[in-house]
């Protein structure tokens, strides 16, 4: 059997990036998803939330990281992201997704992908 995973689905956050002057003078919001492969499965039969993730301290943790880093890319932000959360964790397996939305005409969304580790 996979480990359990846990997700966080289009978190919206607010951050300074972008490579142009315009895109940095006021904060964007970007959309971030996340799956996280347990550490351990035990959480499947004891009921206690020390046996797994907590969602609220992974979502506040991404919180503080865009509120207190500014980037030009996407991708060393989310770089950060998945080694933070990784470290602080001990997640054996992460997927992280960032989606700029509706900066480019006609484009819902652009953004960056990173998976990091091996699921069990």
């Amino acid at each position: 059997m996979n480990a359990p995973l846990i997700f966080i689905e289009e978190m919206k956050v607010e951050t300074i990036i972008g490579v142009s002057s315009w895109e940095r003078a006021l904060p964007q919001t970007l959309l971030i998803d996340l799956e996280m492969a347990l550490p351990q499965i035990t959480s499947t039969t004891t009921d206690a939330i020390g046996d797994t993730i907590d969602y609220g301290i992974v979502a506040a943790r991404i919180k503080s990281i865009t509120s207190n880093h500014t980037f030009k890319l996407l991708e060393p932000l989310a770089h950060l992201i998945i080694e933070t959360l990784e470290k602080e964790f001990k997640s054996p397996w992460l997927k992280l997704k960032i989606s700029k939305p509706q900066i480019l005409p006609q484009v819902k969304a652009v953004g960056v992908i990173f998976e990091k580790g091996t699921r069990a």
